[in-house]
């Protein structure tokens, strides 16, 4: 897990580039925490999926709106034209938050998206 970019005003220094699941073991090593184990790495939108599905079972998707939006839900694999294999089921991560980034929608903005855009932290993004 390389960590592109911070976003949503986050920043540390020396983590863009790096492996954050070994900056994360680092870390913990200086603390002595050492009976952590990292597993996967998943987003806040996944995180809050996993953690409904603890409590029931039947929790199919999350949905975060916060400083940006984002939805996950859980599809059958048959479904999924772009891995392999029809057995079980993925979860499907959104990030829509970038949807538009590339200037897609840029023909849709009003003079109000334009100057909410401008003022953000992040002109151009989420």
């Amino acid at each position: 897990a390389v960590l592109l970019s911070w976003t949503k005003g986050f920043s540390a220094s020396g983590c863009v580039g790096e492996d954050v699941v070994q900056l994360l073991r680092q870390a913990a090593q200086r603390k002595q925490h050492s009976g952590l184990k990292v597993v996967a790495v998943v987003n806040d939108t996944v995180g809050t999926m996993m953690s409904c599905g603890y409590d029931d079972p039947k929790c199919e998707i999350a949905l975060i709106v916060g400083t940006g939006t984002n939805a996950c839900y859980m599809e059958e694999m048959r479904n999924v034209g772009t891995v392999d294999g029809q057995q079980g089921r993925m979860c499907i991560n959104m990030e829509w938050g970038a949807f538009g980034d590339n200037g897609c929608l840029d023909d849709i903005f009003t003079d109000f998206d334009r100057m909410v855009d401008e003022k953000t932290i992040n002109p151009g993004k989420q």
